[in-house]
């Protein structure tokens, strides 16, 4: 039986009903009974069968699909009551037929949504449908509505969209810079654990209560609106760190060095950064789990960036379970990763991911040596009892910067440093400078690079025991990394 094996890095309270995901994206399909759920920012991966499922990051949603917020818009009559429909986790969206985010040809960020319950008051007042015209809101305007009184945000938007599919849907595709529409979305930004520095768009679709004063001069409802809640979660990394507000103004302009930079990207056995890791299988012992592999990146650029600094953006790993072996006793791993964590975010490592560790200041590890065109950092697992082995692959992009850039600069630049590290860089700075910034909307030059690593691991039972087939394991057997999380959930129906 085909499946997804998924292995959480972080757990949530917070869960997505991949069941609730199928129906909704294929409605004349067979009720599942058996349980399906993703927890945290994981996306749930449904087909029409309800024999699998699976739950992947942004990145990790497949060809043809994208990484979605659900909402799941009712359809039954609302009476005198406002109905309201909120945020219900995440999906592969296969089809984008309940909301795309993206940017456009000239780089300007919309969104493009399409609401089912309108559902006009045919034969009703006059007035109807200018009180209760269909519109777009920020979710800021949508939450100053006073509860016990009648819903009335929508009618004050000039956001109106296209009503299509003769009169039953309304499409609302629109640009942020739209004159009508650019004062109605809600910007904002998380560091995720899973997906590294993520844009948030929030904003309202739906219709007004229809109400009226009696003749006590007491406010009714006379038929009950709808509020729609719509989310865009773009992972930055996955659409070129580009802000999707107009308004963000950041504080610098940067100008991509379009020409080659020597550089190197290697993982060593030593603190002392001497002895190369060599790609061979390395057996988790106590010294390996204690000591794990150490990464260096260093740039050896000359001319107008030699005085650039290597900057870490982002750096994710990713964890691929051994699940079985070729006749020749070399390891197959599985096609989709069982955890994916982003363990750096602008420079810094989170105090609390104990498994991932740097120096607290731009130094060499053993030494108090600056590293101004190269930064380092410590990766390390550890397995449960009886752990198979397994692949880790980490990725990185880093950017050669400037230093002064540091002084002042916002998330989702090129060059900022977090504030889980904000004093990181200080002992690169010269003293008699200091940190100064330079003046706003100065230009500089910049050089991303991408660049990825892996090891392969054999745990206590490696070699033995290999799965039936189908991958699927016991959680007691299962490899964990991360926040040394000892145990997998398996999605396999």
């Amino acid at each position: 039986m085909n499946f997804f094996a998924l292995s959480l890095a972080t757990l949530s309270s917070a869960q997505t009903d991949c069941n609730k995901v199928r129906s909704y994206l294929y409605p004349d399909a067979a009720v599942c009974t058996d349980e399906m759920k993703c927890s945290g920012e994981y996306a749930c991966v449904v087909s029409d069968s309800c024999a699998a499922y699976g739950c992947v990051t942004a990145s990790g949603c497949p060809a043809e699909t994208n990484y979605a917020v659900f909402t799941q818009q009712g359809s039954k009559e609302n009476g005198s009551g406002h109905e309201t429909y909120g945020l219900n986790g995440y999906f592969c969206d296969p089809l984008g037929h309940g909301l795309t985010c993206a940017f456009d040809g000239e780089g300007n960020f919309y969104v493009d949504a399409i609401v089912d319950n309108r559902r006009p008051w045919v034969d009703g007042p006059d007035d109807d449908d200018e009180k209760r015209k269909m519109t777009l809101i920020s979710k800021t305007k949508h939450d100053q509505h006073v509860p016990e009184t009648a819903f009335k945000q929508f009618s004050n938007s000039t956001c109106v969209g296209e009503v299509i599919a003769n009169g039953n849907k309304v499409r609302f595709n629109k640009n942020v810079n739209d004159p009508n529409c650019k004062d109605e979305f809600d910007f904002s930004h998380i560091i995720s654990d899973i997906n590294g520095l993520t844009y948030i768009v929030d904003f309202y679709i739906g219709f007004d209560d229809y109400w009226f004063i009696n003749e006590f001069g007491d406010e009714r409802i006379l038929r009950g609106g709808v509020s729609n809640q719509f989310q865009c979660r773009l992972k930055a990394s996955d659409h070129g760190w580009v802000d999707p507000n107009p308004q963000s103004n950041r504080n610098y302009n940067y100008v991509e060095y379009e020409g080659q930079i020597p550089f190197i990207f290697t993982a060593y056995n030593d603190p002392q950064f001497s002895d190369e890791y060599d790609g061979s299988v390395i057996e988790l012992d106590d010294e390996f789990e204690n000591n794990g592999l150490y990464i260096e990146a260093k740039h050896e650029a000359s001319d107008g960036l030699q005085s650039h600094i290597m900057h870490l953006r982002e750096c994710t790993s990713h964890n691929y379970r051994k699940i079985s072996e070729n006749n020749d006793g070399s390891p197959i791993y599985e096609d989709n990763p069982s955890g994916t964590f982003a363990f750096i975010n602008d420079g810094c490592i989170d105090n609390e991911i104990f498994t991932y560790s740097q120096k607290s200041s731009r130094t060499e590890w053993t030494s108090n040596v600056k590293t101004y065109v190269k930064d380092q950092f410590n990766l390390k697992v550890n397995a449960a009892s009886g752990a198979n082995g397994a692949m880790i692959k980490y990725s990185c992009e880093m950017v050669l910067c400037p230093l002064d850039v540091f002084g002042k600069s916002v998330v989702g630049s090129p060059c900022h440093l977090s504030d889980k590290c904000p004093n990181r860089y200080d002992n690169l700075f010269s003293t008699r400078a200091g940190r100064s910034s330079p003046a706003k909307n100065s230009n500089f030059l910049i050089k991303t690079i991408h660049q990825e690593g892996a090891f392969f691991i054999n745990g206590d039972g490696a070699g033995s025991g290999v799965d039936s087939g189908n991958g699927a394991q016991s959680g007691n057997d299962a490899f964990a990394f991360g926040l040394a999380i000892a145990s997998l959930l398996f999605f396999a129906l």
